[in-house]
């Protein structure tokens, strides 16, 4: 080999080294979902779906790491009443708190609960009390369902999930929910013994008899009660239902 064939060589192997130097160093990525990965999460609003890339939140730290909080996924412009809804945030494994029959949280539990970026893990601040479950790993999508809660004479709570109750049709065309089905028979083991308190999001509140309760129906497409009872309607119509509660008649 020639001193000149020596010479070029060796230049070769340097200008080959400090390429390589400069590509690593210009492709490193500190992201924690690696390098030109996006943090993002599904989020599903009834029938409709999209995505929201968690790098355009606010970050936190929490526990010496950044994350982001589960309220802020919400859009609240599309989500009226935060507390009319339920959320149920689901793994990249399918798995939920729902599917081991829990409740889904409620927004109160998102206004105290994160998204870790490093890794997608969802956690809520302990006082809350949530079970373990609730701490999804490798987050993947959060539904957000229209709930109605019933509460009980002992002031225990029950969510139902307006789409997973029984539907019916009222009026020969609009879709709806029997009343009576947010009040569980287990809990009011006779309609007859109690009277009903209907509350709507912004406090405003109705009561009714069971010979009323009977007659309503909550419609989904309208976000209101109407009762098959011409008259019932013209007086107890409330919109953006958020609980019933029953109270004991007094005998």
């Amino acid at each position: 080999m020639t001193p000149d064939s020596l010479h070029k060589m060796n230049f070769f192997l340097v200008f080959t080294v400090l390429a390589c130097m400069c590509f690593a160093g210009c492709s490193e990525d500190t992201s924690p979902a690696g390098p030109g990965e996006k943090h993002e999460i599904t989020v599903t609003y009834g029938s409709s779906a999209g995505t929201v890339n968690l790098d355009e939140l606010t970050r936190f730290r929490i526990d010496g790491m950044d994350a982001v909080k589960l309220s802020d996924i919400v859009d609240t412009e599309r989500v009226i009443d935060p507390d009319n809804h339920a959320y149920r945030i689901i793994g990249a494994d399918g798995f939920s708190a729902h599917e081991k029959g829990n409740p889904d949280n409620i927004w109160e539990h998102l206004l105290s609960g994160y998204i870790f970026l490093s890794d997608m893990r969802v956690v809520f601040d302990s006082s809350l009390g949530l079970p373990s479950r609730y701490n999804i790993k490798s987050a993947a999508e959060m539904k957000i369902l229209r709930k109605i809660d019933f509460v009980s004479p002992a002031d225990s709570l029950i969510q139902f999930i307006v789409s997973e109750m029984p539907q019916t049709v009222f009026e020969d065309t609009l879709s709806a929910v029997v009343l009576t089905e947010f009040v569980p028979s287990e809990v009011v083991t006779s309609l007859s013994f109690y009277s009903y308190t209907l509350f709507a999001a912004d406090g405003y509140s109705i009561i009714l008899s069971d010979d009323q309760l009977i007659t309503g129906y909550y419609i989904p497409d309208f976000d209101r009660v109407l009762y098959s009872d011409p008259d019932i309607s013209g007086r107890y119509k409330i919109t953006r239902l958020n609980r019933i509660t029953a109270m004991l008649l007094e005998i």
